[in-house]
């Protein structure tokens, strides 16, 4: 079945299919590992310049324009889509459009006989990357890498005074961290949209808290960074969990039963497992450590795939019904979280390989920062 999309390249589908950035919306036909994209006058000279993929055949889109104008009075981007779609030969036949395809093109093209349906996910190909894509993601981890380097630097130069952590004269904030770790981030070819997480304290016991406010000395400090390549469009991702001081027995109880998962988690993974198997191999460290599954403790998914987007196919998570493949890159993010204890997470990227595995992430998992 042929695929037709409409949508510009921040739809990361379309990305995906032309590898690169295009402003403006554009119409897609795929069809047998082939792509026809229709695209403007703004746009066409410029991506047929730097288009390298033989596979991808640009049109101008000016003709179908003429032919819809010609038409019938209605959706005037229908009509649009109408035309290019008779022009291929692809009126009459079943066509599969992303969840995002504009519903008001769809109900045009219904109403004059096409057959539309929803694929979910659009391009599934997208979970199993190329050696490419690999190499985009490896990168953006080392830039990431260095960032929490400068992160580590800053706890580790600062120190304890009437339970506040100091640095430079200053109470250390999460504000600051990310300040400074985005800012190295962004001077080497990342941005950071969807936002990262510094948080302490009862703030780190809240997966998804971005985390405001002073550090807090001797509790838990989650780092979660996922800042995205301007240049290739990938994304890393990876925690951290760090203590300035001395942490707690329970929490640093918490933080070894989060490595024994990541370990136990890493173990399983190879082509042919159950991506559920997998999540379970640490809930089930997780519980041996005497810590609760579920509604408390650990209560996320394991891990997801990485690529164009910072969580795409495949789920790692106990409901998950994906089976691991060669090319997976995915995240294994184990955490526990407790209000009273606050929060420890480890996130590290992997890639399935015919051997089972290699970490993307070569960084140490250092928990305690003097």
């Amino acid at each position: 079945m042929a695929r037709f999309h409409f949508a510009d390249t921040s739809d990361s589908d379309m990305f995906y299919a032309v590898g690169g950035n295009i402003s403006d919306p554009f119409f897609l036909i795929e069809m047998e590992g082939k792509s026809k994209i229709f695209l403007n006058a703004l746009e066409i000279d410029a991506f047929i310049d730097r288009n390298k993929n033989p596979a991808i055949e640009a049109l101008p889109l000016d003709p179908f324009q003429q032919k819809a104008k010609t038409s019938e009075k209605g959706n005037e981007l229908g009509k649009l889509a109408l035309a290019i779609l008779e022009s291929s030969g692809l009126s009459s036949k079943p066509l599969g459009v992303s969840r995002k395809f504009p519903l008001d093109v769809a109900d045009y093209l219904r109403s004059r006989g096409v057959v539309l349906s929803v694929k979910t996910p659009f391009m599934p190909e997208r979970a199993v990357k190329s050696s490419q894509e690999i190499g985009c993601i490896r990168e953006a981890l080392t830039i990431t890498d260095h960032a929490f380097k400068i992160i580590e630097q800053i706890l580790s130069e600062s120190h304890i005074e009437d339970q506040k952590v100091i640095y430079r004269e200053e109470i250390l904030t999460s504000e600051f961290l990310k300040k400074r770790a985005s800012s190295f981030l962004f001077e080497n070819g990342m941005d950071d949209p969807e936002g990262m997480i510094i948080s302490s304290g009862a703030q780190a016991a809240m997966p998804h808290h971005k985390g405001a406010g002073p550090i807090r000395p001797n509790e838990t400090i989650v780092c979660d960074l996922f800042p995205r390549s301007r240049e290739s469009g990938y994304f890393a991702d990876m925690t951290r969990s760090y203590v300035k001081g001395a942490p707690s027995p329970h929490a640093a109880k918490m933080y070894e039963a989060v490595k024994l998962a990541q370990d136990k988690a890493f173990e399983l993974i190879r082509p042919g497992v159950q991506a559920r198997d997998v999540h379970n191999a640490a809930a089930k460290a997780i519980k041996s450590a005497g810590f609760e599954v579920g509604t408390k403790g650990f209560i996320h998914s394991l891990g997801h795939g990485l690529g164009i987007d910072v969580h795409e196919s495949p789920s790692i998570s106990g409901s998950s019904e994906h089976i691991l493949e060669v090319g997976n890159v995915i995240t294994i993010e184990p955490g526990l979280y407790y209000p009273e204890f606050g929060g420890v997470r480890l996130e590290d990227v992997v890639v399935v390989t015919s051997q089972g595995f290699e970490n993307l992430t070569k960084y140490q998992r250092d928990f305690v920062i003097k």
